[in-house]
Parts: C-alpha cells; structure tokens; sequence
C-alpha cells in the first residue's frame, strides 16, 4: 500500500492549489483526478465560457460601426461559432497544459483515476483497484450541474452547463431556466450570435444573490438588447421531441408556452459528497449533502479535509482555491487567515457584468445597520463615455456613524477587473471618508468607485 503525507480527491481549483502549497511547505502528497487538471473552472466552466464571452463581446462591436467610424455589410457578415467553440476548448487546453507542467514542477504525484473513501485514512482507485493511504486527506471532489426531475436530459436539446459548452452551433431560439450567473452568461453568448433567448427565473429577479438595484438594470439593459425575461415565473412542464422543444411556464398572468430549439437548466449544482464513498468515513454531511467544514477546513473526522464547492459555501473558483491554501496550512501547522466569506467577490461576465463585495442594502439592513447608500453613474464617468459603454453604475453600502463601507456593488462594462480593489477596501475597514481621499487615476471607469463615495459624503463633483 503507498502511502503519502496528503492525498487530495480532485484536481480543480481547490485541488491543485492545496497541492501545490502543500508540497512548497514540504508535504508529500498527490493528487487523485479521473478527468484532466482544472476540474470544473478550468474545462467546463470559468476558462471556456469567458473565452465565448470574449468572442461574442467582439462580434457584438461589429454592429456599432458608426459610432466607430467604420462600415460593414451586415448581410456579409460570416459568423461562425464553431469556431469560437475551437478557440474556447484550446484556451482550456493551455491552461490544463499549465497545470500540469506546476503539479510536475512541484514534484506532486498526478494520479489519473477516481478515488472513493476505504476508511478515515484510505481510498481505493476505482479504475486500479489500489489502496492508497495517507496521513491527512483533503476532499476536493467539487459538484456537477443540478437535474431538475421529470426534465429528459438525454435530449440533445435539453443541455446543462457543460453540454452547453459542447455547441458548435448557436442556438436557434433557446430558453434558459435560472438567471443565475451561469443562465445570464449565455444568454450574452447567444444573443450576440442572433439567437432569440428567453429567461425564465422563479425568484423575484435576475442574479437574485446580488442588491436589488444591480439586479434591476441587469435586467433592463438585457431586455435592451432583445433577450425576453420572466421573473417570479415557474416552468410547470417541458416536452421535447426530435428537434423542437416545449415549455409552459406560469407567472402572474396564467400560463404560457415557449417553444424553442435548446432548453438550457442552469438551476444550481450538486455536491458529489455521493461519489466518492463518503459513508464508510462518518464525515458529517448538511441536509443538502454539503460536507461540514471549520475555519481550518477541517471536517469533524481527524485527518479528513473538505474545499471548495462540496462544503455548500460559495461556488466559485477563488474561493475553492483560497480554501486549498489554507487546508494545506492547517494540515503543515502553519497561520492561516480564516476566509471571510461575506467579502467574497461575486462576479458575472455577461453584457453588462456584474461584480459585488460585501453586503448588499438589504443584508445591511437585515444586520440592523444603520445604512447610508449612494452610486455613481458611468454616463458621467469620462473613461466609460469614451469607450462607449457609458449603461450601469457604482453603488456602495456604508454604515451612517462611522462611515464603515459595508458593501460595494457594480454593474457596466469590465466591473469585474475592478471589483478587487472594493474587495481591499472592506478587508481594510476602510471608511468612505477614506475611500473618497483615495486618489484614482484619470480617466479610468474605477474613478466611478472614488465618485460614489463622494456621492455618498454629499459632495458629489461629476453629477
């Protein structure tokens, strides 16, 4: 029986950054992945998708010639999506290529297989049959698209998000279930390949995780562009045949029927806590089949670990990695920062995006602080005029007293690029009288940030 100081089930974010940390702070470990390096973000998700987005962000520009001082013959315009397909799973390949050379680099055992728990301190190779063993084992098995019952995923037409990634065709006509980040990311794909996109969402909004006034012009401004949107809407029934599908829906108004080509469930995902053996261990689990971790990742079995999406905390890519450094920290005896999970930054890639940090208005409120709220629009921001995308705006949460900056909430074009800096500003307890006194460059669209706060003060200067 081999025997390794660390073994980590799954090499995706959480994986191989636990790995890597543990073997720079001298652990001999490895790494058990049935599927390439990456997991999820890397293959299936983050990478792919941003690489679609990045395509159809340029073919989008194609139609704004005029204002650009160029011309095009839309009836000559060649689109071809296959394409954008190839250049997504080769910008995926690299990067698998990447993480391979560091986990080599590292000196980390790459085992290709899947691994289910034999006992606390063992798992066995599905594939081999082998027995390894190690000291402390770190569960990084992730999840896998959500399946809604009485939904016939076998359909080619009915797609969660990894068929979805698998198109080489833009959709026809496509109704999209959940208005979640990955739901609005494609409806941004696929809208700007001329598709007719239809969103349906049972919450009262699209992203319903973020403050309602970022949810709200996320909204309006996809509504803009042509992609129908039902909210507080619940789909009652889908039928599918050979190249046509059908779904009833029922809002306020009664019943209706969409038909389309692809039905796209973006729903939400489910741990694989029920893949890898987990029973024979005693590893406590929530109602939700999410494992039960503490601020060490320690689950409430010695030696065993949990990070990222299996631990039901946030399903994001940074988070699983922040997650892996410090479970190899803890395991290694090392200090470690807990994550503070309410300052995690949440973004969305669509057109606009969406990026926030901290509490929203309505959290705050909920925490019972007295909050004071203001924005800053990029129509009066010099950079976002210029670059012609001047739609969204900069919305920060403080606290009335002493000016504690709670929460800060963005919606325009490239957000996402500047949402860390709000990340600093609430980890540093900053203050908005602090924050305002902050000097941004000019012209950049983070100047947005700066103004809001001045917004915030009563001594706006741009608006």
């Amino acid at each position: 029986m081999k025997k390794y100081e660390i073994l980590i089930i799954g090499g995706g974010p959480g994986g191989y950054v636990a790995a890597i940390k543990a073997a720079q702070l001298g652990k001999k470990c490895a790494v058990i992945e049935k599927d390439k390096p990456g997991g999820v973000c890397l293959n299936w998700g983050c990478i792919p998708t941003k690489s679609l987005l990045r395509n159809a962000e340029i073919v989008s520009h194609l139609y704004d010639g005029d204002e650009f001082g160029f011309s095009l013959d839309k009836k000559s315009i060649i689109l071809s999506y296959e394409k954008a397909y190839k250049r997504s799973r080769k910008v995926s390949e690299k990067l698998v290529r990447g993480i391979e050379f560091l986990i080599k680099k590292n000196d980390i055992t790459l085992i290709k297989d899947e691994a289910v728990f034999n006992s606390n301190n063992s798992v066995r190779l599905k594939g081999s049959g082998e027995i390894l063993s190690a000291d402390d084992i770190v569960i990084a098995a992730g999840s896998r698209p959500l399946h809604l019952k009485g939904i016939d995923f076998s359909s080619d037409y009915v797609l969660d998000s990894k068929k979805a990634l698998q198109l080489k065709k833009a959709p026809e006509s496509v109704v999209i279930i959940g208005a979640g980040a990955i739901g609005m990311e494609f409806a941004s794909i696929w809208n700007a390949y001329g598709a007719d996109v239809t969103i349906v969402e049972l919450m009262p909004s699209v992203l319903p995780n973020e403050d309602k006034d970022i949810s709200g012009e996320t909204k309006k401004l996809y509504k803009k562009k042509g992609i129908r949107i039902f909210t507080e809407t619940k789909v009652t029934k889908v039928e599918t045949t050979d190249n046509k599908t059908s779904v009833t829906i029922k809002d306020k108004d009664g019943f209706k029927t969409l038909n389309c080509e692809y039905l796209l469930i973006s729903t939400g995902i489910k741990p694989n806590s029920d893949k890898i053996g987990i029973e024979k261990t005693g590893v406590k689990l929530n109602k939700r089949g999410y494992i039960e971790i503490d601020d060490s990742m320690r689950t409430n079995i010695s030696g065993i670990y949990a990070i990222g999406d299996i631990t039901g905390k946030l399903a994001l890519a940074h988070v699983a990695s922040a997650q892996g450094s410090i479970a190899a920290k803890a395991i290694s005896g090392k200090h470690f920062k807990p994550v503070n999970y309410q300052n995690i930054p949440k973004c969305t890639y669509g057109f606009p995006e969406t990026a926030s940090a901290g509490l929203t208005e309505k959290q705050a409120r909920e925490k019972g602080r007295d909050v004071v709220t203001a924005k800053f629009p990029f129509s009066a921001n010099g950079k976002a005029i210029a670059y012609g995308a001047p739609e969204g705006f900069v919305k920060v949460v403080t606290e009335k007293n002493y000016g504690e900056i709670l929460g800060i909430h963005m919606v325009g074009a490239h957000v996402t690029e500047m949402i860390s800096g709000a990340v600093g500003y609430i980890s540093l307890e900053c203050t908005i009288d602090e924050l305002s006194g902050i000097i941004h460059p000019h012209p950049t669209m983070s100047e947005a940030i700066m103004e809001a706060s001045h917004v915030a003060e009563g001594w706006p200067i741009h608006i």
